[in-house]
């Protein structure tokens, strides 16, 4: 395939933090957001971003199950395209996200069973989260994101 043949998300590449504290920065700071849009010349993306602070006594590894099935079924959701799973600081704190070709997309993937079942469940087991909701675009040369509908931080129950 050549590159006049792909789609602007099919030339993305897997976003990555660019320092061990990523969770406690903007979104927009914290990650290789340039190279992974530099194959782009234009175009808007919609990211979830998911911050937390896990309790002391968090099931990790039962959160990372969760997380796990909540991925396959985000993986199968037309719009999809990625998933970055953070790992939580020795204090707690911790961000994934999850960027989708559009909003619709991500409202799709948010209704996909395992994804509630993961919210339902694993909720005790974080302090506080927050959701951030973000347009990212492209153009003339610059990657600019924009926070959409804000969400206060929630203690979790």
């Amino acid at each position: 395939m050549t590159v006049s043949n792909l789609l602007p998300a099919d030339l993305l590449i897997e976003p990555s933090p660019i320092t061990r504290h990523y969770m406690l920065m903007p979104i927009e700071q914290g990650f290789n957001w340039e190279a992974c849009f530099a194959q782009v010349s234009v175009g808007e993306w919609y990211l979830v971003v998911f911050r937390s602070k896990h309790k002391a006594d968090a099931d990790e590894d039962y959160l990372n199950l969760l997380d796990a099935r909540a991925t396959r079924g985000a993986q199968q959701t037309p719009g999809f395209l990625f998933y970055f799973t953070g790992t939580p600081l020795p204090s707690g704190e911790c961000l994934s996200f999850c960027l989708w070709k559009d909003r619709a997309a991500a409202r799709a993937g948010a209704s996909h069973s395992a994804h509630r079942d993961a919210v339902l469940e694993g909720l005790g087991c974080f302090e506080t989260y927050t959701l951030e909701r973000y347009s990212i675009h492209k153009a003339n040369g610059r990657v600019s994101f924009t926070m959409l509908d804000p969400m206060p931080d929630m203690a979790a129950r």
